[in-house]
């Protein structure tokens, strides 16, 4: 990293830049590459992996006049021709003119088009060489370009030597190893924490921890909780297919995480006889091989929920339906759904009913918990003028078929929905095996 930005900094001197790159091929070309091939694919990837990490250092996508500036840095007219072109305005919105959908190329205009790239080609090497040359004006607007980035770099510069070594290792089609500190991989973890505050409640029950964590490449995962409240169990869900995560004695069993589309919420609950101690925190350590460790869906965790509560009694029928309620939903909302009794032993099973059709459940005893479950409003429901907002987009019609025990719905509208879903007039509906109810 140092040697990449001695070139930056010499990036307009006519001397220096020349030494300061020559310094940088010795540090990043690892010495069992000698062939002429295994250089230039090297170089390749160091490239690439020089652009990458500018982009995760600004947190964003390069801006056009970023980009040409990089290509100057790097002197690599093909590092955007391939694998990157997906990040140019032009290429995401262009769309093929009306006269040219559904037809076929002819030879002549094939030919015209191959002359034309041909040509912005040659001009773009150009170019770039001309902006990578000291002494020009487009290599003071390159330099500037690269020292108004460069701060983010330094800001962060071991992580960032990180990442770039990372990224050579990963995406160099070489077996052997390059760099003789690969053979510390197998010792080495790396791991994030997210702490939030326990509200003081009078509940028994407490929602702790619900928040989406995105996982950008196939990964190992250990999360270690830290909890003042012994009783805290931790959930996690694929968004994707709405199903939980494997427990081996109420702990999660070490997983690979595969990336997709929705993410994986974390959901933390704890169960006390008293309120936790003023200023308690509870803390989520995730542990992994290698960065870049799974990233919040947003800034900061959040840790208060709106939550509604329900008690009523048990009234014996030939269902065993213990209670129903109807849920209508004037906004897509994320919600966490528990239920409990006083008669601890008694077989629960909690089904969410979309036009009668089961969507999610979970059966427990004496208590059973829905994680996390996203109800979005109908489509009509959400474009009529005056429809209620209120206590965030979800309203429970109470009915007369309840009734026992403890119901409480916790939700936000901070995080993004799951694949499960439902649509406006959603049911939540409690059954009991037994009657016996106290």
């Amino acid at each position: 990293m140092r040697a990449l930005s001695r070139v930056v900094a010499s990036f307009t001197g006519e001397q220096d830049q020349p030494a300061a790159r020559r310094t940088l091929e010795e540090a990043h070309c690892p010495q069992n590459i000698n062939t002429a091939l295994g250089k230039w694919e090297h170089h390749k990837v160091f490239n690439s992996a020089v652009y990458h990490m500018l982009c995760e250092a600004l947190a964003r996508k390069l801006t056009a006049e970023e980009r040409f500036a990089v290509l100057a840095l790097t002197v690599d007219p093909l590092l955007l021709a391939s694998g990157h072109k997906e990040d140019s305005p032009a290429y995401a919105e262009s769309k093929p003119p009306e006269n040219w959908r559904d037809r076929q190329a002819t030879d002549k205009e094939v030919k015209a088009v191959t002359i034309l790239q041909a040509g912005f080609r040659g001009h773009l090497v150009r170019e770039i060489l001309n902006s990578s040359k000291p002494g020009t004006k487009e290599n003071l607007s390159a330099s500037k370009i690269l020292l108004d980035m460069w701060p983010k770099v330094e800001s962060d510069a071991d992580k960032h030597a990180v990442f770039l070594l990372r990224y050579i290792i990963d995406h160099s089609e070489r077996e052997a190893e390059l760099y003789p500190c690969q053979q510390d991989e197998w010792t080495r973890i790396t791991f994030t924490d997210y702490s939030v505050s326990l509200q003081d409640t009078a509940n028994s029950w407490v929602l702790v921890f619900r928040e989406v964590f995105h996982v950008h490449k196939e990964m190992q995962l250990v999360p270690k909780v830290y909890s003042p409240i012994p009783n805290c169990l931790l959930h996690v869900i694929n968004n994707d297919i709405g199903e939980e995560l494997d427990m081996v004695f109420n702990k999660l069993a070490t997983h690979v995480y595969q990336p997709n589309k929705l993410g994986y919420t974390f959901v933390a609950e704890a169960v006390t006889p008293e309120s936790p101690p003023a200023g308690a925190k509870w803390r989520m350590r995730l542990i992994g091989l290698r960065e870049p460790l799974p990233k919040l869906s947003h800034e900061a965790p959040l840790n208060t929920f709106s939550v509604k509560e329900f008690r009523d009694y048990y009234i014996p029928n030939d269902k065993n339906l213990i209670c129903r309620y109807p849920v209508q939903v004037t906004t897509d909302i994320l919600g966490t759904i528990q239920f409990q009794t006083s008669k601890p032993d008694v077989l629960i099973h909690l089904s969410i009913l979309d036009q009668e059709r089961e969507v999610a459940s979970s059966t427990g005893r004496g208590h059973v918990v829905i994680p996390v479950f996203c109800f979005l409003a109908n489509k009509d429901e959400k474009n009529q003028k005056g429809c209620s907002t209120e206590d965030k987009g979800v309203k429970v019609v109470d009915t007369p078929q309840q009734r026992d025990g403890k119901s409480d719905s916790a939700s936000d509208q901070h995080q993004p929905p799951t694949e499960t879903m439902v649509s406006l007039t959603t049911v939540c509906v409690v059954s009991a095996v037994t009657q016996t109810l106290y």
